[in-house]
Order: structure tokens, then sequence, then C-alpha cells
């Protein structure tokens, strides 16, 4: 009986840039909300053809700039 090797598992590559309908999935954000923000110039992204990419640090950086802080008491 032949031992067989294990399988060889390649990592599952992550695309730098998402469309909309992944970022949403990812962030939480609606897909409406997302196009919403990308029309009146609030998140920044990147135009490929008919399709609108945007980067994680594109959320990160909208969500920095929206944050309410904490009040210290």
């Amino acid at each position: 009986m032949a031992i067989k090797k294990p399988a060889k598992i390649e990592p599952e590559t992550i695309p730098m840039l998402k469309t909309v309908e992944q970022m949403s999935k990812i962030s939480g954000i609606g897909e409406n909300k997302l196009r919403e923000l990308m029309n009146k110039g609030e998140i920044e992204y990147i135009r490929n053809g008919n399709r609108r990419l945007l980067a994680d640090s594109a959320i990160r950086d909208w969500y920095n700039r929206r944050k309410i802080p904490v009040k210290k008491t």
C-alpha cells in the first residue's frame, strides 16, 4: 500500500483592492452606503473600467475621520 502525500494547500490570495460587494461583506457597511460615500467624495476609490475598487485603508481613513471620540469623565 502506497503512502499518500498530503495535498499541498495553497494560501488563499486576498486582493489588495476590493469591489463594493466584497468591501461591504468585510466592513459591514452596506453596498448602497459605500456607493453614496464614493459619489460624495468622502471615500477614496480607484476606477477600473466600470468597476470602482476600494482599499482597506480607504475604509480605515474614513472611519478615523468620522468616529466620535469617547468623552473622558
